[in-house]
């Protein structure tokens, strides 16, 4: 392995990157004032007008992942000079270097980027040139080209070092080369291809079948080992790449995207919320990615979660549940109110308005 195109070539490689890209991608982003959701913003929705929200987050994952540094140019500013509009670069395309005495630069082959326009989000920092980032295959490259050996060696067993299906010893130890040639045509026009024919052969004659040798056969197991190498450098459980798990006991999806969540996905989402709000927002708001996506259980499990949080508490029903029920069904992605049936009344309809006036009484003279 020498690059990224190279390593890509790698399944596991391609597994663990459409992992962290094809997850991310799935959140949308939402605009926060502290803990308050702000409207969302048309950047947040459409950063690229060109392209989908989950296109452009994907590519700049992937470069984050390959490369160590996400690259965007804003293409379009509002009067008051935030973005209004971005467009991915590809970090192959771009140099960056420090200049002394001028900052960080930005370079498309000989064309100079502004770097006032540029929105750069790094993984790391590569400690010889700071002011770029550090990619998993750059970071591993060792390691990848150790599996890439190991993947051609097989191919090369494969292609170049068949051996034979199986071998025929006869009882005749004066048998010639002539006699042997025979024996093996004979045996190809009878038995060559899926035919279950019985063979008939002379007494002592033994037919051992053959298969890899035991160096070749040990590489399937490096191969197994090469899965868990890999999902070590993308910061990944072995379960999500394929590799053998011993132990690993039933859990629901909930609790698995949640341990994949805050051990690999959350220090990368971290990155790009912090770095695009800076450029993207006004000071004060921050970019969040929706993580319900992925923490979202199956719907059993939901349900019965979600049952007891809309019912009071057992010691104490005076209390009242934790949520109410439009909040439950706005969970599961599902109306306020059920179509067809009776409306579900939100906790704002429910406040109490002003007492009504009292019944007249038959003895009492209206004044007109």
């Amino acid at each position: 392995m020498w690059d990224v195109d190279s390593a890509l070539r790698i399944p596991s490689v391609s597994r663990a990157t459409a992992l962290y890209s094809g997850l991310i991608r799935q959140c949308a982003m939402d605009a926060y004032r502290g803990t308050e959701p702000l409207p969302r913003p048309r950047l947040l929705d459409r950063p690229d007008p060109t392209r989908s929200r989950a296109w452009y987050v994907g590519v700049n994952v992937e470069d984050y992942l390959w490369h160590g540094n996400a690259l965007g140019l804003v293409t379009a500013r509002s009067v008051d000079g935030w973005p209004q509009s971005v467009a991915w670069i590809p970090a192959a395309w771009v140099a960056v270097t420090s200049v002394p005495g001028e900052g960080v630069q930005y370079w498309n082959g000989a064309t100079k980027l502004p770097a006032a326009d540029v929105i750069h989000v790094r993984r790391g920092a590569d400690r010889r040139n700071p002011v770029r980032g550090v990619g998993v295959i750059e970071q591993h490259l060792g390691t990848l080209d150790r599996v890439g050996l190991e993947e051609e060696y097989e191919r090369q067993s494969l292609v170049g070092s068949g051996v034979p299906s199986v071998a025929i010893i006869a009882p005749n130890p004066d048998l010639s080369q002539a006699e042997a040639d025979a024996g093996k045509a004979t045996w190809m026009e009878k038995y060559a291809g899926p035919v279950r024919e019985p063979a008939i052969l002379p007494y002592g004659t033994t037919v051992t079948p053959l298969g890899w040798s035991p160096s070749d056969s040990q590489m399937v197991e490096a191969r197994k080992l090469s899965l868990v190498d890999v999902a070590n450098a993308f910061n990944l459980d072995g379960y999500w790449l394929g590799a053998e798990m011993r132990g690993l006991t039933y859990r629901s999806p909930g609790p698995l995207y949640l341990g994949l969540l805050r051990t690999s996905l959350e220090p990368v989402m971290a990155d790009f919320e912090q770095a695009w709000a800076d450029a993207w927002l006004p000071r004060g708001q921050a970019v969040r990615f929706d993580r319900l996506q992925l923490t979202r259980d199956d719907l059993g499990s939901s349900a019965d979660a979600l049952t007891k949080l809309t019912a009071p508490p057992q010691s104490d029903p005076e209390v009242g549940p934790i949520m109410s029920t439009v909040e439950a069904r706005l969970y599961l992605g599902l109306p306020a109110a059920m179509e067809g049936g009776p409306t579900i009344a939100s906790p704002v309809d429910t406040v109490e308005g002003p007492p009504a006036p009292p019944p007249l009484d038959d003895t009492e003279e209206v004044v007109p």
